[in-house]
């Protein structure tokens, strides 16, 4: 301001004047403070930049077929059992090009920084799920865990959009040889079906498709590299059955090699021994599948001689372990001596270690077997095997013409049976125990004298404590049949015993408790059926004039009951008679006294009689009538049917009168009685009177019908027919009935009161009339009769 301008008025006044100073202008040297706050923020973002770069998540898009089993946030993707990601979201994708078309679901997952290496072009993805297959169990964690994505890592350039795979890879991770088999049929052959080598599992089946043409299956096989030298140009691969065979000195027992192959297939292989200096397999190498091992032409050769000829044919014969097809017939020839057979057998390489001199072959007839059908009986016979191992190996053996009757090795409790005849019985036949099988028949053969036949059967072991000395065996071999003409009752004990025969055995009670138990090699009877075996009985003799139509094993009965059985048929010394032997049951063993009838009891078809029809087909048997003397075990039977005396039918119920006649005419015992055409009686017998003048002829009339007869009742013979002829009544024929057309037979009539008269007791007499007077046919006196239960006298 200058100094002569003068201020303004007042401003003097109010504020005092100050001399005027310079401003002095400083320069900063750092950082303003209002910029370390942003540069901060700004270090942070970028070091926040940096490590998300380096560090952070990866998002990459998988496109599915399906959502199913995705859950957002929670769906992982692991590799080599890491989490290496989760589904981040996802979301549809319609018209999908990759997937040709069709719908889709595309995944956002967010990776691991440590997984990006996975993310290259060639990696697959896929979701596992739960799985249950024939082969195995897959994505069984993922129960507990959840449905996953898998990945198999590629190895081309970085990529970060996936298309995700329906099924797992087929390839096998791991080192290894890879092959190809050839199969006009896939089988049941699938992924991750095993492969063997001597019963090891060396692989797996990888993958299968059809070959050039669609003319067969090529089926990709995985071999672990540590097994791939095994594999040569002439190796041989086959379908494998999945059975296996393990055998020792202590027993021998087939076990099926795994669930998987049985099921599910697998394939096994061996190389030939000419063929082992074949060069090694390598990958992409090429054979042909063949459906077994002896197709494949891979068993292990041996050679059977038989001391005879024998019923066998290559190609067709097959060599049966327990069952179980163990080889197969290749060559068959006469031996250099003509006078034996020398057999080329090719067996399952599975026996290798079981063809010593322990084992044994032996040829078996036909059977006719549930377990193996009509297809081995239509084939003829086979070869059976008992494979034990040994201290050597083995490749020519002597075999048998027939079956070993017994094999002491065979672990359990060895018996032998006696009988008179084994009936169906075969090798392999079931010993049961109250229905369950516990035992085998190992064999048959003759006693050393010929005149029983010996069955040896083993016994389980934990079975064993079941035998004791008091056991009674039985044959339960086919069916047992009681028929007649009210019907057939069939019974068997298992299907299998009606082809194959069958054994039981049981003990009387209290036996477990107090016999002591059966000793190895015991002997036993085997009865014919289960009444023969349980029950004690009373042993009997019985003279027989003749034994046509009976058998051993027919009945005795005692009205209509079987009270015993023959057990033997044999002609008698001077070879006049047939001699028995036979079993009086125990409860009924009092019958065996003084006074017992016997008699053969047979059909009878004739115009006099028809009677005992139902013996046609259940066949003869004995019956009896107990005696009351003293204890007895000698009988000599009846010739025919005893007749029954005059006082046994006069003290029968009902009422007995005797009628007089001239002559027996038709009339025989049996004879149906008549009145008023109903059969009320029948003619018990005939004899002569005491002066031979007439013929007494005893009548039983049934009880309920005795009140018909009376004082004046009159009777007379209605035999035959009755024929009259007139021009005006025209032809007229009569008879009582068709039986007493055949049989003869008697009819009475009984006058109207008041001539009917009291009734009469037994032993009354009456004159027999040859025929009927007209009015005597039309009497019809009211008479009550009896109840049906009517009074006995």
């Amino acid at each position: 301001m200058n100094n002569n301008e003068k201020e303004p008025l007042g401003m003097a006044d109010e504020y005092p004047r100050q001399e005027a100073q310079a401003a002095v202008v400083q320069r900063s040297r750092g950082l303003p403070l209002v910029w370390v706050l942003p540069l901060i923020a700004a270090v942070i973002a970028v070091w926040l930049l940096y490590k998300d770069f380096t560090q952070g998540d990866i998002r990459a898009t998988i496109l599915f077929h399906s959502g199913d089993g995705l859950v957002k946030g929670k769906t992982a993707v692991k590799y080599s059992g890491v989490d290496i990601g989760v589904v981040h979201d996802f979301r549809l994708v319609p018209n999908a090009p990759e997937l040709d078309g069709a719908d889709g679901v595309l995944a956002e997952v967010d990776f691991n920084r440590s997984a990006e290496y996975l993310l290259v072009k060639g990696s697959d993805f896929w979701l596992v799920k739960p799985e249950l297959s024939i082969t195995g169990v897959r994505g069984l964690e993922a129960l507990v865990s959840g449905n996953y994505i898998a990945v198999e890592p590629g190895s081309g350039a970085r990529k970060r959009d996936f298309v995700a795979l329906e099924q797992p890879p087929a390839h096998v991770r791991g080192e290894g040889l890879r092959v190809v088999v050839k199969a006009p049929r896939l089988g049941s052959l699938n992924r991750g079906s095993p492969i063997y080598y001597r019963q090891l599992r060396v692989g797996q089946v990888e993958n299968y498709r059809l070959g050039d043409g669609d003319s067969e299956v090529e089926i990709d096989l995985f071999i672990r590299s540590e097994y791939a030298h095994l594999v040569h140009r002439g190796s041989r691969f086959w379908n494998a059955s999945g059975l296996s065979v393990e055998g020792g000195i202590s027993g021998v027992t087939v076990n099926m090699e795994s669930i998987a192959a049985l099921v599910a297939g697998g394939i096994s292989f061996y190389t030939p021994e000419p063929q082992r200096q074949s060069p090694l397999a390598v990958d992409g190498s090429q054979f042909k599948l063949y459906k077994s091992f002896s197709d494949a032409d891979a068993g292990i050769p041996i050679t059977l001689n038989f001391d005879r000829g024998v019923n066998v044919s290559a190609g067709n014969t097959q060599v049966y372990y327990q069952g179980v097809q163990v080889g197969k017939v290749s060559q068959v020839k006469a031996n250099r001596r003509i006078d034996g057979m020398e057999v080329k057998v090719l067996m399952d390489p599975i026996t290798d270690d079981l063809l010593s001199e322990n084992t044994r072959f032996w040829m078996a007839a036909p059977t006719l077997d549930i377990s193996g059908g009509l297809n081995e009986l239509l084939k003829g016979g086979r070869i059976e095997v008992d494979l034990r191992r040994g201290k050597r190996s083995q490749r020519t053996f002597n075999a048998r013409a027939t079956a070993p009757p017994m094999d002491p090795r065979v672990p359990g409790l060895h018996l032998r049976l006696r009988a008179r005849s084994p009936g169906s019985l075969q090798r392999g036949a079931a010993v049961y125990y109250r229905r369950i099988e516990v035992g085998k028949v190992q064999g048959m053969a003759l006693s050393d004298d010929g005149e029983d036949v010996e069955v040896y059967v083993v016994i389980e072991p934990r079975y064993a404590s079941l035998v004791n000395k008091r056991s009674r065996f039985w044959n339960v071999s086919g069916l047992h049949a009681s028929a007649g003409f009210t019907g057939i009752e069939v019974e068997a004990d298992s299907l299998l015993s009606l082809v194959r025969g069958g054994i039981a055995f049981g003990s009387p009670p209290g036996a477990r408790a107090h016999a002591a138990s059966a000793k190895d090699g015991a002997e036993f009877t085997l009865y014919r059926s289960r009444e023969a075996a349980l029950e004690e009985g009373l042993d009997i003799s019985i003279t027989l004039p003749d034994a046509e139509g009976l058998r051993e094993g027919a009945t005795l009965r005692y009205r209509g009951i079987a009270v015993g059985e023959i057990t033997r048929l044999r002609l008698a010394h001077d070879r006049s008679a047939v001699s028995a032997r036979a079993k009086l049951y125990q409860r009924y063993q009092d019958f065996a006294r003084a006074g017992m009838r016997l008699w053969v009891v047979s059909p009878q078809i004739g115009i006099s009689k028809v009677a005992n029809l139902g013996t046609i087909i259940t066949g003869r048997y004995l019956a009896l009538e107990p005696g009351t003397g003293a204890p007895q075990t000698q009988f000599t039977a009846l010739a025919e049917p005893p007749k029954p005396d005059l006082a046994d039918t006069m003290s029968s119920p009902g009422l007995t009168v005797i009628l007089d006649a001239p002559r027996r005419g038709s009339l025989t015992a049996g004879s149906p009685v008549y009145y008023r055409q109903v059969q009320v009686g029948e003619v018990t017998g005939f004899d002569l009177g005491e002066l031979a003048d007439r013929v007494y002829i005893y009548v039983h009339i049934q009880p309920r019908y005795r009140t018909l007869v009376r004082e004046h009742t009159v009777f007379w013979n209605a035999s035959g027919v009755e024929v009259n002829f007139g021009l005006k009544t025209g032809l007229t024929v009569n008879t009582e009935s068709t039986k007493s057309l055949l049989a003869g037979g008697l009819a009475f009539a009984t006058p109207e009161a008041p001539d009917t008269g009291r009734e009469v007791e037994s032993g009354s007499h009456y004159p027999l009339y040859p025929k009927a007077k007209p009015e005597w046919l039309g009497w019809s006196p009211k008479i009550e009769l009896y109840p049906v239960a009517g009074p006995t006298k």
